[in-house]
């Protein structure tokens, strides 16, 4: 009978954790994915499929609020669970690799990051996801850590095979604009404005058409749209975008988040230029 009460329990956590997640409530998605993971090990088993995911899916989303350490840790048991029962060649175990990445990338603990998504590239790869959403995320996420390191035309040869991927996956075409925001930056870097404006004109649409103004998704392509206003020397609009973006990511990821810090102090930047102006 606990059991059963247990797993009617683990159906409405689920159903209210996938609202929080299409609302871009980050916050309240973690809370619920914490009750989540204690109660699906207590059910199911420590060494469970069920668990398995859980743990993974709970680790994936600790980055965006910057719990980084019990992320690492929660990847890292799915990781030997998985490597103990099934080996390193499935998929489950490329996608822990995959989290585990992005949490060392929102950390900013770049060594040994490209050997991760490059592993977990070849493992999709000899699981025949060339053309899969799983695919298209390595090559995202990849393209983004070049990024932080100043590879850009890397960063926009992945980005772009992403969108190859997902233009045929009309089910993800937030992902699709999400990628989509992504080549803004890297466009501009690499000279390409008129193109960094088209991308993110299509990017703004396509995510408040699909989740509106207040998601995450929106915040990121606000502070892209900020970036491409400073870096034509219009600090005021940069400044308003860079806020706005502030805002919505304060509610969607709380204030110890990477992206909420990072904001503020691109905030700050804009100010100090301004005040010289001035």
């Amino acid at each position: 009978m606990a059991d059963d009460k247990n797993k009617d329990r683990i159906y409405e956590l689920t159903k209210q954790r996938n609202e929080y997640m299409q609302q871009g409530k980050t916050l309240e998605e973690v809370k619920v994915l914490k009750e989540l993971a204690e109660l699906t090990e207590k059910v199911y088993g420590e060494e469970s499929n069920e668990n398995i995911q859980i743990l993974n899916e709970l680790g994936g989303t600790l980055k965006y609020t910057g719990e980084f350490e019990i992320a690492v840790n929660a990847i890292i048991k799915a990781k030997r669970i998985i490597e103990k029962n099934y080996g390193k060649e499935i998929v489950p175990y490329a996608t822990c690799n995959l989290n585990l990445a992005e949490v060392y990338r929102f950390m900013k603990k770049f060594d040994e990051i490209e050997e991760l998504y490059l592993e977990t590239m070849e493992i999709y790869q000899k699981n025949n996801l060339h053309n899969d959403y799983l695919y298209a995320s390595v090559c995202n996420n990849l393209g983004l850590f070049y990024q932080d390191t100043g590879r850009f035309q890397d960063a926009l040869d992945l980005h772009k095979k992403s969108l190859e991927i997902l233009e045929k996956l009309p089910e993800y075409k937030l992902q699709y604009a999400t990628t989509l925001s992504n080549m803004v930056l890297p466009y501009l870097k690499t000279g390409e404005k008129e193109k960094s404006e088209e991308v993110l004109a299509k990017s703004l649409k396509l995510i408040e058409n699909t989740v509106g103004k207040e998601h995450g998704l929106y915040s990121a392509s606000l502070n892209n749209m900020a970036i491409q206003y400073y870096n034509e020397g219009e600090f005021e609009k940069a400044l308003k975008y860079f806020e706005e973006s502030a805002e919505i990511c304060k509610k969607s990821f709380g204030e110890n988040s990477g992206n909420y810090k990072s904001l503020l102090q691109n905030i700050e930047i804009v100010k100090e230029r301004l005040g010289k102006n001035e």
